[in-house]
Protein backbone atom coordinates (compact mmCIF):
# COMPACT_ATOMS: atom_id res chain seq x y z
CA UNK A 1 0.00 0.00 0.00
CA UNK A 2 3.01 2.34 0.35
CA UNK A 3 3.79 4.20 -2.86
CA UNK A 4 7.16 3.60 -4.47
CA UNK A 5 8.67 1.45 -1.70
CA UNK A 6 7.33 -1.69 -0.02
CA UNK A 7 7.01 -2.00 3.75
CA UNK A 8 9.60 -4.78 4.05
CA UNK A 9 12.18 -2.75 2.13
CA UNK A 10 11.52 0.26 4.35
CA UNK A 11 12.12 -1.84 7.46
CA UNK A 12 15.42 -3.17 6.09
CA UNK A 13 16.61 0.32 5.25
CA UNK A 14 15.65 1.65 8.68
CA UNK A 15 17.62 -1.18 10.31
CA UNK A 16 20.64 -0.36 8.16
CA UNK A 17 20.44 3.30 9.15
CA UNK A 18 20.22 2.50 12.86
CA UNK A 19 23.12 0.05 12.74
CA UNK A 20 25.34 2.24 10.58
CA UNK A 21 27.64 5.14 11.47
CA UNK A 22 26.25 8.63 12.02
CA UNK A 23 27.50 11.25 9.59
CA UNK A 24 26.20 14.69 10.47
CA UNK A 25 26.68 18.24 9.22
CA UNK A 26 29.85 19.43 11.02
CA UNK A 27 29.83 22.20 13.62
CA UNK A 28 31.80 24.64 11.46
CA UNK A 29 29.35 24.21 8.59
CA UNK A 30 26.42 24.75 10.97
CA UNK A 31 28.02 27.94 12.27
CA UNK A 32 28.16 29.28 8.71
CA UNK A 33 24.56 28.20 8.04
CA UNK A 34 23.37 30.09 11.11
CA UNK A 35 25.28 33.20 10.03
CA UNK A 36 23.59 32.99 6.62
CA UNK A 37 20.14 32.92 8.21
CA UNK A 38 21.00 35.75 10.62
CA UNK A 39 22.29 37.91 7.78
CA UNK A 40 19.24 37.41 5.53
CA UNK A 41 16.60 37.67 8.29
CA UNK A 42 17.64 40.40 10.76
CA UNK A 43 14.08 41.54 11.43
CA UNK A 44 12.99 38.02 12.29
CA UNK A 45 15.94 37.75 14.65
CA UNK A 46 15.00 40.99 16.40
CA UNK A 47 11.34 40.01 16.64
CA UNK A 48 12.28 36.59 18.01
CA UNK A 49 14.09 38.25 20.91
CA UNK A 50 10.93 40.26 21.62
CA UNK A 51 8.77 37.16 21.21
CA UNK A 52 10.77 35.34 23.90
CA UNK A 53 9.94 38.15 26.33
CA UNK A 54 6.22 37.71 25.71
CA UNK A 55 5.60 34.13 24.51
CA UNK A 56 7.08 31.01 26.17
CA UNK A 57 10.04 29.95 24.06
CA UNK A 58 9.31 32.68 21.53
CA UNK A 59 6.92 30.72 19.31
CA UNK A 60 3.74 28.64 19.51
CA UNK A 61 4.17 25.57 17.32
CA UNK A 62 6.36 22.53 17.89
CA UNK A 63 7.15 22.19 14.18
CA UNK A 64 8.79 25.61 13.87
CA UNK A 65 12.49 25.45 13.00
CA UNK A 66 14.04 27.58 15.73
CA UNK A 67 17.73 27.18 14.99
CA UNK A 68 19.10 29.83 15.16
CA UNK A 69 15.73 31.54 15.73
CA UNK A 70 12.12 31.25 14.60
CA UNK A 71 11.29 33.22 11.48
CA UNK A 72 8.39 35.66 11.50
CA UNK A 73 6.25 35.18 8.42
CA UNK A 74 4.39 37.99 6.69
CA UNK A 75 2.34 36.39 3.94
CA UNK A 76 1.76 33.18 1.99
CA UNK A 77 0.50 32.24 -1.46
CA UNK A 78 0.44 28.89 -3.24
CA UNK A 79 3.44 26.94 -1.95
CA UNK A 80 5.41 30.07 -1.06
CA UNK A 81 5.83 32.03 2.15
CA UNK A 82 7.59 35.34 2.77
CA UNK A 83 9.13 36.47 6.02
CA UNK A 84 9.19 40.03 7.37
CA UNK A 85 12.50 40.61 5.58
CA UNK A 86 10.81 39.65 2.27
CA UNK A 87 12.78 36.42 1.87
CA UNK A 88 10.83 33.88 -0.17
CA UNK A 89 10.58 30.24 0.94
CA UNK A 90 9.09 27.15 -0.66
CA UNK A 91 6.85 25.57 1.94
CA UNK A 92 6.79 21.78 2.14
CA UNK A 93 5.38 21.77 5.67
CA UNK A 94 2.03 22.91 4.24
CA UNK A 95 0.45 23.67 7.59
CA UNK A 96 1.52 20.25 8.92
CA UNK A 97 -0.57 18.75 6.14
CA UNK A 98 -3.56 21.06 6.54
CA UNK A 99 -2.93 22.84 3.23
CA UNK A 100 -3.54 20.83 0.06
CA UNK A 101 -4.96 23.53 -2.25
CA UNK A 102 -2.04 25.88 -1.60
CA UNK A 103 -1.82 28.84 0.74
CA UNK A 104 -4.38 31.64 0.42
CA UNK A 105 -6.44 29.65 -2.07
CA UNK A 106 -8.58 32.47 -3.41
CA UNK A 107 -11.86 30.63 -4.20
CA UNK A 108 -12.03 29.29 -0.64
CA UNK A 109 -11.19 32.65 0.92
CA UNK A 110 -13.90 34.35 -1.12
CA UNK A 111 -16.52 31.90 0.14
CA UNK A 112 -15.46 32.41 3.76
CA UNK A 113 -15.57 36.19 3.36
CA UNK A 114 -19.13 35.92 2.03
CA UNK A 115 -20.16 34.10 5.19
CA UNK A 116 -18.35 36.62 7.41
CA UNK A 117 -20.43 39.41 5.90
CA UNK A 118 -23.55 37.86 7.42
CA UNK A 119 -22.60 36.14 10.68
CA UNK A 120 -20.20 35.96 13.60
CA UNK A 121 -18.84 32.56 14.67
CA UNK A 122 -20.55 32.23 18.10
CA UNK A 123 -24.20 31.85 17.10
CA UNK A 124 -24.84 28.64 19.10
CA UNK A 125 -27.81 27.69 16.92
CA UNK A 126 -27.40 25.46 13.90
CA UNK A 127 -26.56 26.83 10.48
CA UNK A 128 -27.23 25.55 6.98
CA UNK A 129 -23.56 24.94 6.25
CA UNK A 130 -23.43 22.56 9.20
CA UNK A 131 -25.86 20.24 7.42
CA UNK A 132 -24.30 20.70 3.98
CA UNK A 133 -20.81 19.96 5.31
CA UNK A 134 -21.82 16.82 7.19
CA UNK A 135 -23.73 15.46 4.20
CA UNK A 136 -20.60 15.95 2.09
CA UNK A 137 -18.41 14.20 4.67
CA UNK A 138 -20.83 11.27 4.76
CA UNK A 139 -20.78 11.09 0.96
CA UNK A 140 -17.02 10.62 0.89
CA UNK A 141 -16.52 8.62 4.11
CA UNK A 142 -19.13 5.81 4.28
CA UNK A 143 -18.20 4.80 7.84
CA UNK A 144 -19.54 8.15 9.06
CA UNK A 145 -23.26 7.83 9.83
CA UNK A 146 -23.39 10.73 12.27
CA UNK A 147 -20.86 13.54 12.67
CA UNK A 148 -20.10 16.12 15.35
CA UNK A 149 -17.85 19.15 15.00
CA UNK A 150 -15.14 19.98 17.52
CA UNK A 151 -12.56 22.75 17.78
CA UNK A 152 -9.41 20.71 17.16
CA UNK A 153 -8.14 17.25 16.44
CA UNK A 154 -7.13 17.01 20.10
CA UNK A 155 -10.75 17.58 21.17
CA UNK A 156 -12.02 15.07 18.63
CA UNK A 157 -9.67 12.39 19.97
CA UNK A 158 -10.69 13.20 23.55
CA UNK A 159 -14.34 12.81 22.59
CA UNK A 160 -13.66 9.56 20.73
CA UNK A 161 -12.18 7.74 23.71
CA UNK A 162 -14.86 9.16 26.02
CA UNK A 163 -17.75 7.95 23.90
CA UNK A 164 -16.01 4.59 23.35
CA UNK A 165 -15.96 4.03 27.09
CA UNK A 166 -19.57 5.10 27.46
CA UNK A 167 -20.80 2.87 24.66
CA UNK A 168 -18.84 -0.27 25.54
CA UNK A 169 -19.07 0.11 29.35
CA UNK A 170 -15.33 -0.66 29.39
CA UNK A 171 -12.43 1.48 30.59
CA UNK A 172 -9.14 0.72 28.86
CA UNK A 173 -7.96 2.47 25.70
CA UNK A 174 -5.10 1.06 23.65
CA UNK A 175 -2.92 3.24 21.47
CA UNK A 176 -0.05 2.29 19.20
CA UNK A 177 3.23 3.31 20.80
CA UNK A 178 4.57 6.58 19.41
CA UNK A 179 1.21 7.66 18.01
CA UNK A 180 0.25 11.32 18.30
CA UNK A 181 -3.38 12.02 19.14
CA UNK A 182 -3.19 15.56 20.44
CA UNK A 183 -2.03 16.83 23.80
CA UNK A 184 -4.83 15.84 26.16
CA UNK A 185 -3.77 14.30 29.48
CA UNK A 186 -4.47 10.66 28.66
CA UNK A 187 -3.28 10.53 25.07
CA UNK A 188 0.10 12.18 25.66
CA UNK A 189 1.16 8.82 27.06
CA UNK A 190 3.74 7.01 24.88
CA UNK A 191 3.79 9.88 22.44
CA UNK A 192 6.13 10.35 19.44
CA UNK A 193 8.57 7.53 20.31
CA UNK A 194 7.34 3.97 21.06
CA UNK A 195 8.15 2.95 24.61
CA UNK A 196 8.50 6.53 25.85
CA UNK A 197 5.66 6.09 28.35
CA UNK A 198 5.23 9.25 30.42
CA UNK A 199 8.48 10.96 29.35
CA UNK A 200 6.56 13.85 27.77
CA UNK A 201 3.76 13.90 30.33
CA UNK A 202 5.01 16.69 32.57
CA UNK A 203 2.34 18.21 34.80
CA UNK A 204 -0.05 15.30 34.29
CA UNK A 205 -1.02 13.20 37.33
CA UNK A 206 0.12 9.62 36.79
CA UNK A 207 -3.32 8.24 37.58
CA UNK A 208 -4.46 9.69 34.24
CA UNK A 209 -2.60 6.85 32.52
CA UNK A 210 -4.00 3.95 34.51
CA UNK A 211 -6.53 3.15 31.77
CA UNK A 212 -4.26 3.91 28.80
CA UNK A 213 -2.24 1.05 27.31
CA UNK A 214 0.36 1.12 24.54
CA UNK A 215 1.56 -1.65 22.26
CA UNK A 216 4.46 -1.51 19.79
CA UNK A 217 3.70 -0.69 16.14
CA UNK A 218 3.07 -3.80 14.00
CA UNK A 219 2.80 -6.07 17.04
CA UNK A 220 -0.61 -7.71 16.63
CA UNK A 221 0.31 -10.42 19.11
CA UNK A 222 0.99 -7.86 21.84
CA UNK A 223 -2.36 -6.22 21.13
CA UNK A 224 -4.27 -9.48 21.48
CA UNK A 225 -2.41 -10.19 24.71
CA UNK A 226 -3.73 -6.89 26.06
CA UNK A 227 -7.26 -7.85 25.07
CA UNK A 228 -6.92 -11.17 26.87
CA UNK A 229 -5.25 -9.62 29.90
CA UNK A 230 -8.07 -7.16 30.56
CA UNK A 231 -11.05 -9.20 29.39
CA UNK A 232 -13.52 -9.10 32.28
CA UNK A 233 -11.31 -6.63 34.19
CA UNK A 234 -12.79 -3.32 33.08
CA UNK A 235 -11.98 -4.44 29.52
CA UNK A 236 -10.71 -2.55 26.48
CA UNK A 237 -13.15 0.04 25.16
CA UNK A 238 -11.25 1.00 22.03
CA UNK A 239 -8.04 1.03 20.03
CA UNK A 240 -6.96 4.35 18.53
CA UNK A 241 -4.46 4.46 15.67
CA UNK A 242 -2.76 6.72 13.20
CA UNK A 243 -3.54 4.59 10.14
CA UNK A 244 -0.18 5.16 8.42
CA UNK A 245 1.68 4.52 11.65
CA UNK A 246 2.96 6.95 14.31
CA UNK A 247 3.84 10.45 13.18
CA UNK A 248 1.97 10.12 9.88
CA UNK A 249 3.92 7.05 8.82
CA UNK A 250 7.33 8.11 10.11
CA UNK A 251 7.10 4.76 11.87
CA UNK A 252 5.35 2.81 9.09
CA UNK A 253 2.95 -0.03 9.72
CA UNK A 254 2.45 -3.17 7.65
CA UNK A 255 -0.28 -3.00 4.97
CA UNK A 256 -2.57 -5.43 6.85
CA UNK A 257 -1.97 -4.02 10.33
CA UNK A 258 -5.15 -1.93 10.38
CA UNK A 259 -7.29 -4.83 9.19
CA UNK A 260 -5.84 -7.06 11.87
CA UNK A 261 -6.63 -4.47 14.54
CA UNK A 262 -10.17 -4.18 13.23
CA UNK A 263 -10.62 -7.94 13.47
CA UNK A 264 -9.38 -7.99 17.07
CA UNK A 265 -11.69 -5.11 18.00
CA UNK A 266 -14.65 -7.01 16.55
CA UNK A 267 -13.59 -10.20 18.33
CA UNK A 268 -13.30 -8.58 21.77
CA UNK A 269 -16.08 -5.99 21.53
CA UNK A 270 -13.93 -2.85 21.35
CA UNK A 271 -14.31 0.16 19.07
CA UNK A 272 -11.77 0.75 16.32
CA UNK A 273 -10.85 4.46 16.18
CA UNK A 274 -9.07 5.98 13.18
CA UNK A 275 -7.24 9.25 13.77
CA UNK A 276 -7.47 10.86 10.32
CA UNK A 277 -6.45 14.35 11.40
CA UNK A 278 -3.60 14.25 8.86
CA UNK A 279 -4.77 11.60 6.39
CA UNK A 280 -8.43 12.57 6.09
CA UNK A 281 -9.17 14.10 2.65
CA UNK A 282 -5.43 14.06 1.83
CA UNK A 283 -4.76 10.43 0.88
CA UNK A 284 -8.07 10.63 -0.93
CA UNK A 285 -11.54 11.98 -0.26
CA UNK A 286 -12.23 8.66 1.45
CA UNK A 287 -9.16 9.06 3.63
CA UNK A 288 -6.90 6.32 4.95
CA UNK A 289 -9.84 3.98 5.52
CA UNK A 290 -10.49 3.94 1.79
CA UNK A 291 -6.75 3.58 1.17
CA UNK A 292 -6.44 0.53 3.45
CA UNK A 293 -9.91 -0.90 2.81
CA UNK A 294 -11.12 -0.86 6.41
CA UNK A 295 -14.21 0.52 8.13
CA UNK A 296 -13.49 1.97 11.58
CA UNK A 297 -16.22 2.48 14.16
CA UNK A 298 -15.13 6.07 14.81
CA UNK A 299 -13.01 8.53 12.83
CA UNK A 300 -11.46 11.76 14.04
CA UNK A 301 -10.74 14.66 11.71
CA UNK A 302 -8.82 17.88 12.13
CA UNK A 303 -6.82 20.54 10.33
CA UNK A 304 -7.52 19.56 6.72
CA UNK A 305 -11.27 19.55 7.37
CA UNK A 306 -11.28 23.34 6.92
CA UNK A 307 -7.98 23.70 5.06
CA UNK A 308 -6.44 25.07 8.23
CA UNK A 309 -9.12 27.62 9.11
CA UNK A 310 -9.42 27.92 12.91
CA UNK A 311 -11.68 25.91 15.20
CA UNK A 312 -11.47 22.78 13.13
CA UNK A 313 -12.02 19.22 14.24
CA UNK A 314 -14.65 16.53 14.08
CA UNK A 315 -15.69 13.04 15.04
CA UNK A 316 -17.85 10.74 12.95
CA UNK A 317 -18.89 7.13 12.99
CA UNK A 318 -21.58 4.60 13.77
CA UNK A 319 -24.95 6.11 14.61
CA UNK A 320 -25.48 3.90 17.67
CA UNK A 321 -22.20 5.18 19.13
CA UNK A 322 -22.41 8.81 18.06
CA UNK A 323 -25.97 9.10 19.43
CA UNK A 324 -24.50 9.30 22.93
CA UNK A 325 -23.53 12.89 22.12
CA UNK A 326 -27.18 13.97 21.69
CA UNK A 327 -28.03 17.10 23.68
CA UNK A 328 -31.11 18.65 25.24
CA UNK A 329 -34.40 16.79 25.59
CA UNK A 330 -33.24 14.16 23.08
CA UNK A 331 -30.46 13.00 25.37
CA UNK A 332 -30.65 9.89 27.50
CA UNK A 333 -29.25 9.41 30.97
CA UNK A 334 -25.80 8.55 29.62
CA UNK A 335 -25.19 11.64 27.54
CA UNK A 336 -21.51 12.19 26.77
CA UNK A 337 -20.46 15.71 27.73
CA UNK A 338 -18.75 17.38 24.77
CA UNK A 339 -19.55 21.00 24.07
CA UNK A 340 -18.00 24.39 23.34
CA UNK A 341 -18.88 27.90 22.21
CA UNK A 342 -17.46 27.50 18.71
CA UNK A 343 -18.55 23.94 17.92
CA UNK A 344 -20.16 23.81 14.49
CA UNK A 345 -19.92 27.57 14.02
CA UNK A 346 -20.80 28.90 10.54
CA UNK A 347 -17.22 29.84 9.64
CA UNK A 348 -15.93 26.36 10.41
CA UNK A 349 -18.81 24.58 8.72
CA UNK A 350 -18.67 26.76 5.61
CA UNK A 351 -14.90 26.25 5.43
CA UNK A 352 -15.44 22.50 5.69
CA UNK A 353 -18.07 22.41 2.97
CA UNK A 354 -16.12 24.52 0.51
CA UNK A 355 -12.77 22.88 1.27
CA UNK A 356 -14.19 19.48 0.35
CA UNK A 357 -15.89 20.91 -2.72
CA UNK A 358 -12.67 22.48 -3.98
CA UNK A 359 -10.55 19.41 -3.19
CA UNK A 360 -12.91 17.38 -5.36
CA UNK A 361 -13.15 20.03 -8.09
CA UNK A 362 -9.36 20.44 -8.29
CA UNK A 363 -8.75 16.68 -8.19
CA UNK A 364 -6.33 17.66 -5.44
CA UNK A 365 -5.68 14.25 -3.91
CA UNK A 366 -4.62 12.76 -7.23
CA UNK A 367 -2.51 15.77 -8.27
CA UNK A 368 -0.65 15.97 -4.98
CA UNK A 369 -0.06 12.21 -5.00
CA UNK A 370 1.72 12.49 -8.37
CA UNK A 371 3.84 15.35 -7.07
CA UNK A 372 4.65 13.35 -3.95
CA UNK A 373 5.74 10.40 -6.05
CA UNK A 374 8.01 12.57 -8.22
CA UNK A 375 9.60 14.20 -5.19
CA UNK A 376 10.19 10.85 -3.47
CA UNK A 377 11.85 9.31 -6.52
CA UNK A 378 14.14 12.29 -6.98
CA UNK A 379 15.11 12.40 -3.29
CA UNK A 380 16.11 8.73 -3.46
CA UNK A 381 18.08 9.34 -6.65
CA UNK A 382 19.88 12.17 -4.86
CA UNK A 383 20.73 10.03 -1.82
CA UNK A 384 22.04 7.28 -4.09
CA UNK A 385 24.26 9.70 -6.02
CA UNK A 386 25.82 10.84 -2.76
CA UNK A 387 26.31 7.29 -1.53
CA UNK A 388 24.36 7.78 1.69
CA UNK A 389 22.11 5.08 3.18
CA UNK A 390 19.38 7.71 3.55
CA UNK A 391 16.09 7.00 1.78
CA UNK A 392 12.57 8.34 1.19
CA UNK A 393 9.13 6.79 0.84
CA UNK A 394 5.67 8.22 0.49
CA UNK A 395 2.00 7.66 1.05
CA UNK A 396 0.71 9.64 -1.90
CA UNK A 397 1.19 13.32 -0.90
CA UNK A 398 2.82 12.53 2.46
CA UNK A 399 6.58 12.09 2.07
CA UNK A 400 8.93 10.74 4.72
CA UNK A 401 12.67 10.85 4.21
CA UNK A 402 14.93 9.01 6.59
CA UNK A 403 18.40 10.30 7.39
CA UNK A 404 19.13 9.24 10.98
CA UNK A 405 16.02 7.26 11.99
CA UNK A 406 15.96 8.74 15.50
CA UNK A 407 12.27 8.01 16.02
CA UNK A 408 12.73 4.38 14.98
CA UNK A 409 15.22 3.45 17.69
CA UNK A 410 14.29 1.04 20.46
CA UNK A 411 14.71 3.25 23.52
CA UNK A 412 14.20 0.32 25.89
CA UNK A 413 17.80 -0.67 25.10
CA UNK A 414 20.21 0.97 27.58
CA UNK A 415 21.96 3.97 26.08
CA UNK A 416 19.57 4.31 23.16
CA UNK A 417 17.73 7.33 24.54
CA UNK A 418 20.92 9.37 24.37
CA UNK A 419 21.68 8.01 20.90
CA UNK A 420 18.16 8.84 19.70
CA UNK A 421 18.46 12.40 21.03
CA UNK A 422 21.75 12.86 19.19
CA UNK A 423 20.31 11.46 15.98
CA UNK A 424 17.32 13.78 16.34
CA UNK A 425 19.69 16.74 16.69
CA UNK A 426 21.35 15.64 13.44
CA UNK A 427 17.94 15.70 11.73
CA UNK A 428 17.45 19.20 13.12
CA UNK A 429 20.67 20.29 11.46
CA UNK A 430 19.33 19.17 8.10
CA UNK A 431 16.14 21.15 8.74
CA UNK A 432 18.13 24.30 9.50
CA UNK A 433 20.43 23.79 6.52
CA UNK A 434 17.45 23.42 4.19
CA UNK A 435 15.87 26.53 5.71
CA UNK A 436 19.03 28.46 4.85
CA UNK A 437 18.37 27.32 1.27
CA UNK A 438 14.83 28.78 1.42
CA UNK A 439 13.21 25.37 1.90
CA UNK A 440 10.75 24.73 4.74
CA UNK A 441 10.12 21.12 5.76
CA UNK A 442 8.54 19.29 8.67
CA UNK A 443 11.55 19.38 10.97
CA UNK A 444 13.86 18.11 8.23
CA UNK A 445 12.16 14.72 7.97
CA UNK A 446 8.85 15.04 6.12
CA UNK A 447 7.02 16.96 3.41
CA UNK A 448 3.43 17.47 2.29
CA UNK A 449 2.64 18.36 -1.30
CA UNK A 450 -0.05 20.76 -2.51
CA UNK A 451 -1.56 21.42 -5.92
CA UNK A 452 0.57 24.57 -6.01
CA UNK A 453 3.89 22.68 -6.00
CA UNK A 454 5.40 22.45 -9.49
CA UNK A 455 8.21 20.53 -11.15
CA UNK A 456 10.35 23.63 -10.68
CA UNK A 457 9.68 23.51 -6.93
CA UNK A 458 10.77 19.87 -6.91
CA UNK A 459 13.97 20.77 -8.78
CA UNK A 460 14.67 23.56 -6.28
CA UNK A 461 14.11 21.17 -3.37
CA UNK A 462 16.59 18.69 -4.85
CA UNK A 463 19.15 21.44 -5.51
CA UNK A 464 18.82 22.66 -1.91
CA UNK A 465 19.13 19.14 -0.49
CA UNK A 466 22.07 18.44 -2.79
CA UNK A 467 23.91 21.44 -1.36
CA UNK A 468 23.12 20.26 2.18
CA UNK A 469 24.35 16.72 1.55
CA UNK A 470 27.64 18.07 0.21
CA UNK A 471 28.29 19.44 3.70
CA UNK A 472 28.16 15.95 5.27
CA UNK A 473 31.53 14.16 5.34
CA UNK A 474 31.56 10.91 3.40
Amino acid sequence: MVNYMEFEEIQKKIKKLIEGPIRAIPDDAMAQIRKTIEKKAPTSKRLFEEMKENIPGGYEHQLVINDPFALTMKRSLGCKMWDVDENEYTDWLSGAGAVILGHTYKPLHEKIIEVLHDVDPPMYYTNEYELKAVKLIKKHVPSVELFKFFQSGTEADMAAIRVARTYTKKQKIVKIGGGYHGWSDQLVYDCHVPGSGDLEAHGIPRHCFKDILAVPPNDVKALEEKFKQFEGKKGIAGVIVEPLGPESGNIPVAPDFNKEIQELCEKYGALFIFDEVVTGFRLGLGGAQEYFGVKPDLTTFGKLLTHGFPSTGGLGGRADVMSYFASGIEAGTEKVMATGTLLGNPITTAATYWTLQFIEKENACEKTAKTGEKLTVQINDLFERHGFPFFAYNYKSIIQYKTYAAINMDISIPGNIEKALYRNACVGRIATALLAKDTITKRGASAFTTIAHTNTDIENFIQAFDAVLKLIPS
